[in-house]
């Protein structure tokens, strides 16, 4: 183990994977590439390793997502070493899956020779994935390709409720066809019986626009975004950054039309940077707000302080996986 450098006294392997675990992926990349900065390139992988090793610290695809995050940001002359460290934490993985006949989660997350067209470091990490595995052979590549889409998990499970949020989105002028729509809106009806409050709604979502739930700050836009949708059976909801303004959705049922909406509102150049909660206040004095947000919010800084006790805070940027909706939704309902 590397000796902790003076600069960085508190930057220890916990702290990184703290932070991880709290859904910060961006500044999780970020503290990785200070060790590597630092000359504690091993410690960088040993955070690495644990990261995607232990339940719900983070996951195979924070493998790629760094060396991504490298190749825009890290020292080229360190490359050598950090694809080394990553093909053989990967495969050591992979060959104990392929060993005990168990599904791959490494083997999902390895980069598709498609996808590596425009990385050069992540096609210099698949090529040194098939030349570890499969050392000499002249079809390296094209075992390996075999091999990882047989270890692959098939998708079973139900998109979650950040995921659905990003379909809905990606469902552009181009390929917007009735039955994309229809069939994603199927989906979100069945999440809606699936995980939707049953009894009475007392809170109204009050759902955070301002700049950090941007695209890049971790999907908390996405989340926020569907779980707005969620809690708001009837379509009325309030969005806010430096003002704030009421929602009546048309049709609750549209759920792809509802997150385009909300989507295009988080876009519009009369939106701020930051998150004004005493304009939310003003607009609805009376109503019992859920606030979904990325930040802690300090109600004593809110001007009507007799509003306080009618107001529950939700910070998406850790809270968004659907079990904590679960909690969420069991504890406010």
């Amino acid at each position: 183990m590397l000796q902790m450098h003076s600069n960085l006294p508190n930057m220890d392997i916990a702290a990184i994977l703290k932070n991880r675990a709290q859904g910060h992926r961006d500044s999780t990349y970020a503290m990785l590439l200070q060790l590597v900065a630092n000359d504690r390139l091993s410690e960088c992988l040993d955070a690495l390793q644990q990261m995607v090793t232990t339940p719900r610290i983070g996951c195979w695809r924070d493998v790629r997502g760094f060396i991504r995050r490298f190749e825009e940001h890290g020292e080229p002359c360190k490359a050598a070493a950090l694809i080394c460290g990553c093909v053989r934490m990967t495969n050591a993985r992979i060959r104990l899956d392929c060993f005990c006949g168990t599904q791959s989660w490494a083997a999902k997350w390895v980069p598709r020779e498609p996808k590596c067209r425009g990385s050069l470091l992540l096609q210099w990490y698949y090529d040194a994935l098939a030349d570890d595995m499969f050392p000499g052979a002249p079809d390296a590549k094209r075992r390996y390709r075999k091999l990882i889409v047989q270890l692959t998990p098939p998708q079973t499970e139900a998109p979650g409720l950040a995921q659905l949020v990003k379909r809905a989105l990606n469902l552009n002028a181009a390929t917007n066809h009735s039955h994309h729509r229809n069939h994603l809106n199927a989906m979100w009806r069945v999440f809606k019986q699936k995980h939707q409050p049953q009894q009475h709604q007392p809170l109204v979502p009050a759902l955070s626009l301002a700049h950090s739930m941007g695209a890049g700050h971790n999907n908390c836009l996405h989340a926020g975004i569907g779980l707005a949708l969620l809690l708001s059976p009837h379509g009325r909801m309030i969005t806010f950054s430096s003002h704030a303004q009421w929602h009546q959705m048309k049709d609750p049922d549209d759920f792809v039309s509802n997150a385009q909406h909300l989507f295009q509102t988080a876009r519009s150049p009369t939106n701020g940077l930051n998150a004004n909660l005493g304009d939310v206040l003003k607009l609805a004095p009376d109503e019992p707000l859920l606030v979904i947000s990325d930040m802690e919010h300090d109600p004593s800084d809110a001007p009507i302080s007799d509003h306080i006790n009618k107001i529950a805070f939700w910070n998406v940027s850790y809270n968004c996986g659907d079990y904590k909706i679960n909690a969420l939704i069991k504890h406010y309902f």
